[in-house]
């Protein structure tokens, strides 16, 4: 079996000839416990045979998937990490149960239409960009690693020219002032709508509806198409909402609803 790994390692593969998103499955075999695809590709029975035949795959992977400019320090850490998970499964993954270790031993050629060699690096580069995913989100979210952080100190010098001192922070006060400024209106603002919300509930919650359609929609023709209600009831209710808010902003007590208008028909005499 080893001689027909060695073989299939070294055999061309044309992967423009083979459509890894085609849902046709492709006729596979299994020889000795392995799965052998129609090309005569062998898939590695585990992770260890799998980096053995292919030493670079992770690394050329990651190459291709980060910036020119990142560092050789990161690539290296990310190519590490990638290679631990191929390696290892987490301890509460099903897989487990089925005797399974590692991420190639979980590959399924009835999931993945097939056992060649493209369907089968398909599947690797899919667990690969999962994972380096949630790497580099959780990198981002971590301050020290964010690319336009710059670093606070009271001296500058030509060649520090990430640093900042407090003649840059006396610079830009300003801007920085109105953007605490502007956040703390957004706060407040935030706060007294939840305020007028709960004042509507308890003096008129049959207009809440309304505050919702208007803010959706933003007219009152589509307020009341959302609702499913006349225009004429939308708008009554709509001028409901709009005494709530005087009455809110002015601390002057609510007036009772007046009834809906009804038309009245005149009657006709006959003389």
């Amino acid at each position: 079996m080893q001689s027909n790994t060695a073989a299939v390692e070294n055999q061309p593969v044309n992967f423009t000839n083979i459509s890894v998103e085609n849902r046709k499955s492709d006729p596979f075999t299994i020889v000795d416990g392995r799965y052998v695809g129609h090309d005569g590709f062998v898939v590695p029975k585990n992770f260890d045979e799998f980096h053995e035949r292919f030493p670079q795959y992770v690394r050329k992977w990651v190459n291709r998937h980060v910036d020119s400019s990142a560092p050789r320090e990161d690539v290296e850490d990310w190519t590490q990490d990638l290679l631990i998970h191929l390696r290892y499964l987490p301890a509460t993954s099903k897989h487990r149960q089925a005797g399974k270790e590692d991420i190639v031993q979980t590959f399924d050629p009835h999931k993945h239409y097939g056992a060649n060699q493209a369907r089968f690096q398909n599947y690797i580069n899919l667990c690969l960009g999962n994972k380096f995913r949630t790497i580099y989100s959780k990198r981002l979210k971590n301050p020290l690693c964010r690319p336009g952080n710059v670093s606070l100190a009271t001296h500058w010098e030509e060649t520090d020219r990430d640093q900042v001192g407090d003649e840059f922070c006396h610079a830009h006060s300003a801007y920085l002032r109105k953007r605490c400024e502007r956040q703390e209106r957004q706060r407040d603002d935030r706060h007294r709508i939840g305020e007028f919300v709960e004042f509507v509930q308890r003096e008129d919650s049959g207009v809440l509806p309304v505050m919702g359609a208007i803010a959706a929609t933003g007219t009152p023709s589509g307020g009341a198409e959302l609702l499913g209600t006349s225009e004429a009831d939308f708008c009554r209710k709509y001028t409901r909402l709009r005494q709530l808010g005087t009455c809110f902003a002015d601390g002057e007590p609510v007036p009772r609803q007046r009834k809906p208008y009804r038309t009245r028909h005149a009657r006709w005499e006959r003389v």
